[in-house]
């Protein structure tokens, strides 16, 4: 089985990834788009390559707190008789929950109390923002400087490296297992990934 992964940026195509290979042993990734955005205009021409091409996993951010993922996949596919194979999935409120849904991991990776990361990832304000946060506060400079910006003017963000530095260690250290314990959204998204497999 070949599969072909739709994601918002690259972080989220690192997480998507290590689900399949988690979760959908059976498939290959087929390729990965990185949408550098919304996916919203792509739905339909998803569904379509989905139907003709195989497996599609599409992955999206909420982004809009208090909003329910049930209606943005509604919205996403309205108007749609949707693919069984296509599973369009969406991370509450960013794909920075998940990976933060792995409290005990990403603390002792950035050298911090995992006491001061929230248990409910999924109800912070803003995800991102939090992990940035987090990692400035660790002992470890290099991965202090990559994934937090120098506060010059407070124009970035993010540090210089901070997709592929957090992308390490969704590859090596991340327990999706684990964290899909306090992320509800990703146990959904973990469960319809691994139905895909069924004949």
């Amino acid at each position: 089985m070949y599969i072909t992964l739709v994601v918002e940026d690259d972080l989220s195509g690192v997480v998507a990834e290590r689900l399949v290979s988690d979760y959908l042993s059976v498939a290959q990734v087929l390729e990965v788009f990185v949408a550098g955005g919304s996916i919203r205009g792509r739905i339909p021409g998803l569904n379509q390559r989905a139907r003709f091409n195989g497996p599609v996993l599409a992955l999206a951010d909420l982004d809009r707190p208090l909003s329910c993922p049930a209606d943005l996949v509604q919205e996403l596919t309205m108007g749609l008789t949707v693919d069984p194979n296509l599973l369009v999935r969406v991370a509450v409120l960013e794909i920075e929950s998940w990976i933060l849904a792995d409290r005990e991991e990403i603390a002792r990776w950035l050298g911090i109390s995992s006491g001061i990361i929230s248990r409910a990832p999924e109800s912070l304000e803003d995800p991102k923002r939090t992990l940035v946060q987090l990692a400035s506060r660790s002992q470890n400079r290099a991965l202090r400087e990559a994934i937090a910006p120098v506060r010059v003017l407070g124009t970035n963000r993010t540090g210089p490296n901070y997709n592929e530095t957090v992308g390490e260690f969704v590859t090596q250290h991340w327990d999706p297992e684990t964290a899909r314990r306090n992320a509800p959204s990703l146990d959904r998204a973990i469960t319809r990934i691994g139905e895909l497999a069924a004949p």
